[in-house]
């Protein structure tokens, strides 16, 4: 019996302790090596596997081109190192498959030429490469919402300053009319600007994640109302029919954040039946067993309104389903739809303290289920403005603001309340008044967004010149104003735009009324 010398014993231990994975074949492509973790990888016995052909080692989907390149390689030999390697996929025994890192060594011998496969299970790294991807498109995804906010918070001064002037001329408008059909009119155009001031505030909050304040309302007028502003948009192809005689008489909730989800879904629904059909929206009492809550997370068991939008339009398969309130996902083409209506709704029902699911099968329509939980209070009622607002006593009031309509509606708001309202319209022209005669007014209204000198800063330059001032800070943003900010600024309050009187009625009032409470100013 042959002795091997010390080299060969060497060679021997050194190819068994490998970390990677290594094999021989000949020129015909039949294993003639392998090594210890080569047995680990694909849970072959070495003696199963020399003289056998290297395919073996090979998915079934490659056996037909894997000879090719193995005779092309054995005709033009180059050693391929690991970092400029092939990734691969091997199949074990028992036919699962691993991806694989290989790099190929010629080695020319007296019995001809044979080539060493060195191989490298990858599949940790190729978890770490999905795992990384996929935090990376959470990073893509939440950097897109951030950019939403900021354009959101951008836009929202400029969009509440138009709104304010809507609500404030309808105002003046309807208190100045003694025609019941105008003034209704008027309502109801004040109805539908407080109800865009609601969703700028649902939407700056939805960028920045804060809670949805919630309260009584009525749940069949405010389903009715949404699909009631949608119905003239929607094709002639489509019907919309609504069953609310169980609906509960109220939930706990938000006006406009409802509005967005019956309108988002009743969207989804009709695009999917670009050729008509049916839209059922249909809304019962349910009540929410523990069993049920408890396969529900977020839901406790109790009463709870269960609204249904049902179409028979195209379907969707479990893939789509098990996707589809993930944000920016969307199967429509490019520029009809961002992939956010359906993230929006389950965020708002989520919130709202509730449950959202949907229920769909291709070819056979969708249900989209949501709970939202009733409420038992009395729904909260919208108040006119003017006649139930606080009223002034002479007050001298300076009102601070660089845009004319809004100054010129706040003038007439507070001389109708029984006020003496200067406007001053820039921080600076502010100051130089105040420079003038410290004690020439009880209070002042500043907007926050001016050029130059923000409301904030000009509170705070006030404040020095005329300690315990009452301030109060008008803005459209949803800003964290903190309170030790605001105290030390002098502002006593914050109120978002726009407003109606009744609010800046009430607020004027409160603050001149602490005052004089604090013995700052004589009553």
């Amino acid at each position: 019996m042959k002795r091997e010398d010390s080299g060969d014993l060497r060679l021997r231990a050194a190819v068994e302790s490998s970390p990677s994975g290594l094999l021989m074949i000949d020129a015909e492509g039949r294993i003639v090596l392998v090594n210890r973790e080569i047995e680990r990888l694909f849970g072959y016995p070495r003696e199963e596997l020399l003289g056998r052909p290297v395919e073996t080692l090979v998915p079934q989907r490659y056996h037909d081109a894997h000879p090719g390149f193995r005779r092309g390689f054995f005709g033009s030999p180059s050693v391929r190192a690991m970092g400029a390697g092939r990734e691969l996929y091997g199949v074990r025994k028992d036919g699962t498959e691993l991806p694989v890192e290989i790099g190929l060594t010629p080695v020319v011998t007296d019995e001809g030429l044979f080539v060493i496969s060195s191989i490298v299970d990858i599949s940790a790294r190729k978890a770490e490469e999905v795992e990384r991807g996929e935090l990376e498109e959470q990073l893509r995804q939440s950097q897109k919402l951030e950019a939403v906010g900021r354009l959101a918070g951008g836009i929202a001064h400029d969009f509440n300053n138009i709104l304010a002037s809507i609500f404030g001329y309808a105002e003046l408008a309807r208190d100045a009319t003694n025609q019941p059909e105008v003034s209704g009119d008027l309502d109801q155009l004040l109805r539908s600007a407080r109800r865009g001031r609601e969703l700028v505030e649902r939407i700056l909050r939805f960028s920045r994640r804060q809670p949805v304040e919630r309260r009584p309302i009525e749940l069949a007028p405010t389903i009715a109302e949404a699909t009631g502003l949608l119905r003239s948009t929607l094709p002639a192809a489509i019907e919309l029919r609504l069953d609310l005689e169980r609906a509960p008489e109220r939930i706990l909730g938000d006006p406009t954040s409802i509005h967005q989800v019956m309108m988002n879904l009743i969207t989804n629904a009709v695009d999917a039946m670009p050729s008509g059909g049916q839209v059922e929206i249909h809304a019962e009492p349910f009540y929410v067993r523990d069993s049920f809550a408890r396969a529900h997370p977020g839901l406790r068991e109790g009463a709870y309104a269960l609204l249904s939008v049902r179409d028979d339009g195209s379907g969707m398969d479990e893939a789509t389903l098990a996707r589809a309130f993930e944000p920016f996902y969307t199967t429509k083409e490019a520029g009809r739809g961002s992939g956010l209506g359906l993230a929006m709704v389950h965020g708002i029902v989520r919130d709202h303290g509730g449950a959202v699911w949907l229920d769909s099968s291709v070819g056979l329509g969708t249900i989209a289920s949501v709970l939202l939980p009733v409420a038992e209070a009395e729904p909260e009622r919208e108040l006119s403005a003017v006649a139930e607002a606080a009223r002034g006593t002479g007050e001298r009031v300076l009102i601070v603001d660089d845009e004319p309509s809004l100054v010129e509606i706040g003038r007439r708001r507070l001389v109708g309340l029984g006020y003496r309202a200067t406007v001053a319209w820039s921080a600076e022209e502010a100051l130089s008044l105040f420079h003038a005669t410290p004690e020439l007014f009880d209070i002042v209204i500043t907007d926050y967004s001016m050029p130059r000198t923000n409301g904030v800063e000009l509170a705070r330059k006030l404040s020095r010149l005329r300690p315990g001032l009452p301030i109060l800070l008008v803005t459209g943003y949803i800003d964290d104003f903190s309170d030790e900010n605001l105290a030390a600024s002098g502002v006593r309050g914050v109120l978002k735009k726009p407003l109606t009187a009744r609010e800046l009625g009430t607020a004027v009032r409160a603050a001149l009324d602490d005052d004089a409470d604090d013995g700052r100013r004589p009553s």
